[in-house]
């Protein structure tokens, strides 16, 4: 397997994971997640209630949104400089470094996410 196509399954994998994140905020925001232990922000505290859920992932959506537009934008830019790497035969150093940090960037986000529903969760009443 040759480096552009390594970097467009890294790409596709970021996106996948985006994409989870931003369905699991829209998914909670309308009521059709509700607290479960196989989907969604998933601490002792989140668990804990369904007030308890629905506070920590309404807390938890601004970094969910940034986390799914994060690994978007960057996983298209990764694949557009692969891409373009490929048809001019030049290194794909800099698409490799983009998916790099488009993996890092939503593994970070996903984990503020998951500390600030926590933390919101475990302020709600009954909860402490």
């Amino acid at each position: 397997m040759d480096a552009a196509a390594v970097l467009v399954s890294a790409a596709v994998g970021v996106v996948l994971v985006a994409g989870a994140a931003h369905w699991i905020k829209y998914a909670t925001a309308n009521g059709r997640l509700n607290r479960n232990l196989w989907i969604g922000i998933r601490t002792g505290a989140t668990l804990s209630s369904d007030a308890a859920w629905e506070s920590g992932h309404s807390a938890a959506a601004p970094w969910l949104t940034a986390c799914s537009y994060t690994g978007y934008a960057a996983s298209a830019g990764a694949i557009a400089l692969a891409v373009y790497a490929g048809t001019r035969g030049i290194s794909t150093v800099a698409a490799s470094l983009v998916a790099l940090c488009a993996f890092v960037g939503v593994v970070v986000l996903v984990v503020i996410a998951a500390v600030v529903a926590h933390r919101r969760a475990s302020s709600v009443q009954g909860n402490r």
